[in-house]
């Protein structure tokens, strides 16, 4: 009985010490997590954000686009919510940008690295496993032409913004070339010859009619 006794009490002992060691363990590890830097995060409006010129050259609707600024550490990163389009074959990706109401106001062409990822739902996910429609988080660092899928990125995070041809200045030089230049005709024919055709075709008029005249005389009979 003593033994059975001396064995409960030192199974429970072991127990007791192993959970207070795993406590010990767990609450160290909280404090270690809780000491390590954290970037402070705020938002401001989208008023505040100074724009890259050629960002507002090539999209004059970005700050209209803007739903927010978030500011990482002190530098602002405009926020953006853009519908996914498709995926091209040169790895290209199109994305509809739209303003806090949900209008549309204008794509965007992307080409983001092998590795990039975009954050679905809070879970990193590939563009290429992008079904079109979803909607998805883009960030422009304040003063920088580029766009990243997440505040706080490095350079090296910066998705490669493809530009875009004018589809009217496509389309004009080939309009242009298949259609053939219209010359106006000339309201009179031009006088390339002198009168003198229409002088011979008077005299082989007569000629004949003299003919005609003098065989009608000839083979005519008296009359009775």
């Amino acid at each position: 009985m003593n033994t059975r006794l001396n064995a409960f009490v030192m199974t429970s002992a072991a127990l007791l010490l192993g959970l207070t060691w795993t406590g010990s363990i767990m609450a160290q590890e909280q404090k270690l997590a809780s000491d390590m830097p954290k970037p402070q995060t705020d938002r401001v409006s989208c008023e505040e954000v100074d724009w890259h010129r050629d960002i507002l050259r090539d999209y004059p609707w970005v700050s209209n686009a803007c739903h927010e600024a978030v500011v990482v550490d002190g530098e602002k990163w405009a926020r953006f919510e853009a519908e996914f389009q498709r995926l091209n074959r040169d790895g290209t990706i199109v994305s509809n940008f739209k303003n806090d109401r949900g209008r549309s106001l204008g794509s965007v062409s992307l080409k983001p690295g092998p590795n990039q990822r975009v954050l679905l739902d809070g879970e990193p996910t590939r563009f290429s496993d992008l079904r079109r429609g979803q909607m998805l988080n883009f960030y422009v660092p304040e003063g920088v032409y580029g766009f990243t899928t997440e505040p706080g990125a490095t350079d090296d995070q910066l998705v490669d913004i493809v530009p875009t041809e004018d589809p009217e200045a496509t389309e004009s030089p080939r309009m242009a070339q298949a259609e053939p230049e219209r010359t106006q005709r000339p309201a009179r024919l031009p006088a390339t010859a002198g009168p003198l055709p229409i002088i011979a075709l008077g005299g082989l008029l007569s000629l004949l009619g003299g003919a005609t005249l003098t065989m009608r005389r000839r083979f005519k009979k008296p009359n009775a």
